[in-house]
């Protein structure tokens, strides 16, 4: 059985969050993911220290590696997050300034309209 058009329910999930939970979320899993892999680098510089065979302190360091990488992604996602929330926030505030501007721009066109005076 086919579902075309539906999405998964996590992608769902995920687009219904404001920009601030995104950010909240991403931020934790980031710091989360940063020091679990700086634990397995350590685990894996003991296991040098122990003299351990290459291959499984290597395995160790490597997949340290990655999970310190994929936090610093999830970091910088955190950061796109963060600088959106920002833009938009500015955004409205010169939307707000603007408007602000119209009206009174229309105001003081209307009481500055003289007549020439007729001779």
């Amino acid at each position: 059985m086919e579902t075309k058009g539906q999405k998964p329910p996590g992608q769902k999930l995920i687009k219904k969050m404001t920009l601030k939970t995104k950010w909240l979320l991403t931020s934790v899993a980031a710091y989360f993911l940063f020091g679990f892999g700086l634990c397995f680098f350590v685990i894996g510089l003991q296991k040098i220290h122990d003299g351990y065979d290459k291959a499984t302190w290597i395995f160790i360091s490597l997949l340290s590696l990655t999970i310190i990488f994929t936090g610093l992604a999830f970091f910088a996602n955190g950061i796109i997050y963060q600088m959106e929330i920002k833009s938009r926030k500015i955004w409205k505030q010169k939307q707000k300034y603007n408007k602000k501007m119209r009206a009174e721009t229309k105001s003081n066109s209307n009481t500055n309209i003289q007549k020439s005076p007729q001779k």
